[in-house]
């Protein structure tokens, strides 16, 4: 059987991935091409601290084709989370960012633009 508690750090844990990959990673580089954040340091990760509070839920099916009747968790668990994001975003400011990281930078940028037209 599975561990429910795996599950559940698996879902929680793709939330907060897909959250950082939405509002805050980035690689970034100069003309070159080199990268300028190739470190811990200078690239942005989302913590604990910074992560929002996670409520997951199990709904319990087999998998005939997965190993003992498992499927994945994780991946699949990351994709919803920009589309979440990216629309609450868009919903409470009135635009949409069409470009990740969607940053408070972005965002008063496309309201500028918006406010101007």
């Amino acid at each position: 059987p599975v561990n429910p508690q795996a599950v559940h750090g698996q879902v929680e844990g793709a939330v907060v991935m897909g959250t950082g990959e939405t509002i805050m990673e980035e690689v970034m580089y100069d003309g070159k091409g080199n990268i300028l954040n190739p470190n811990l340091h200078d690239y942005l990760l989302m913590t604990a601290k910074d992560a929002p509070e996670i409520f997951s839920g199990i709904v319990e099916s087999y998998e005939p084709e997965g190993p003992y009747g498992a499927k994945e968790i994780g991946e699949g668990a990351t994709l919803p989370v920009l589309a979440a994001v990216a629309h609450a975003i868009a919903n409470a400011t009135g635009v949409w960012i069409k470009e990740l990281p969607i940053t408070p930078e972005k965002i008063l940028k496309a309201l500028k633009k918006k406010n101007k037209s």
